[in-house]
């Protein structure tokens, strides 16, 4: 989220629009964008409080602005247009534990969610997949004329595939797997939530059936070590970070992403940017850009390690994996952040 709204911001700002910014915290490089930021202070003590205080001095703040046009982008209620980047809470609730769906926090979110969308404070919502367009809808009731879809922007000039073949060849070197060694990959900053407990089940079987490698990628997964099958752990390399994992799209022959939910992933248009076919979660907004068998492969029931064994040792086994990719790539070439930036422009013209 960060990572879209510093991008969003800067196109904003090149695009010869005003911006001004109401945020808890920044850091140098937003700070230099040119947007007039103004920052709320929050208590240190209680992220439910640090919530609470910044929805309302946010309302606050944004009556007196001077501008056109309010957008929100967090747990806020009252704006001009909101981007619903996280998806549903209240779809996503009944995945957490028990002690986690009752929480203050949680439970915090859900009611600022649900003012968001039933007070009237808010105008119009936009959304960046028809997944959480018809949560919303169905959750809260809304007309489905307040819902607009803006897809997620990707970089394809900078995630693309590599090169050349021998470039590829020299990633794979690189990171100590042979040519002809097939290679999953998933890459995640949640692991419970992305799926990896389904992939990790799975993995006995599809290494003995394909012989493959499989690389996990995200911050603080050496937890997920002690749960790595006995006699295995030669076959997973870890990687322990996600800020630039590009060389890993482009090395991998399979991106495995059996979510539990998202609105619309990042890693999954950003892999397909770079040529690399994937199996991607029912559960994921992205599966609107899935052509089962054509451009990748849509996994039903993600807790389900059989069916994913099945459809990871199938792909492995396609006679042409590399037009899978490609099909994937022209998939998300119109996903540009000049249409993403139109379909923005057409709303503030709406409103103003």
């Amino acid at each position: 989220m960060e990572a879209y709204l510093f991008r969003f911001a800067r196109e904003i700002i090149d695009s010869g629009h005003e911006l001004q910014v109401i945020t808890a915290q920044t850091d140098p490089a937003t700070e230099a964008l040119g947007a007039n930021i103004q920052k709320v202070k929050l208590p240190g003590v209680s992220s439910t409080l640090a919530l609470m205080k910044f929805e309302r001095e946010a309302r606050r703040l944004a009556r007196h602005l001077p501008v056109d046009v309010t957008i929100g982008f967090g747990r806020t209620t009252q704006h001009d247009l909101h981007r619903a980047g996280a998806g549903c809470h209240a779809a996503y609730i009944p995945l957490l534990n028990p002690f986690k769906r009752r929480g203050i926090k949680c439970q915090l979110e859900l009611k600022l969610e649900r003012a968001l969308y039933t007070s009237g404070r808010t105008g119009h919502f936009i959304v960046n997949s028809a997944m959480v367009r018809d949560q919303i809808i169905d959750h809260y009731c809304i007309k489905p004329e307040k819902v607009t879809i803006i897809h997620t922007a990707v970089d394809t000039e900078y995630f693309r595939p590599p090169d050349n073949n021998d470039a590829s060849i020299r990633l794979r070197e690189s990171l100590g797997t042979q040519k002809e060694t097939p290679v999953v990959l998933f890459a995640a900053r949640s692991h419970r939530r992305k799926g990896l407990a389904a992939l990790i089940a799975a993995w006995p079987e599809i290494h003995s059936l394909t012989g493959a490698q499989l690389w996990i990628a995200g911050p603080r997964i050496k937890r997920f070590a002690k749960r790595l099958p006995a006699g295995l752990n030669e076959t997973i390399t870890l990687f322990t970070g996600l800020d630039d994992i590009l060389h890993l799209y482009q090395a991998a022959d399979l991106f495995v992403h059996p979510t539990l939910y998202d609105a619309c992933a990042n890693t999954v248009l950003q892999s397909m940017a770079c040529g690399l076919p994937g199996i991607i979660s029912s559960a994921d907004g992205a599966r609107q850009f899935i052509k089962n068998g054509s451009n990748g492969w849509l996994l039903d029931n993600p807790r389900d390690h059989l069916s994913l064994t099945e459809l990871v040792v199938q792909a492995i086994n396609h006679q042409d994996l590399s037009s899978i990719g490609a099909e994937a790539r022209r998939t998300v070439l119109p996903l540009t952040w000049g249409a993403h930036l139109a379909a923005w422009k057409n709303q503030f013209e709406r409103i103003t």
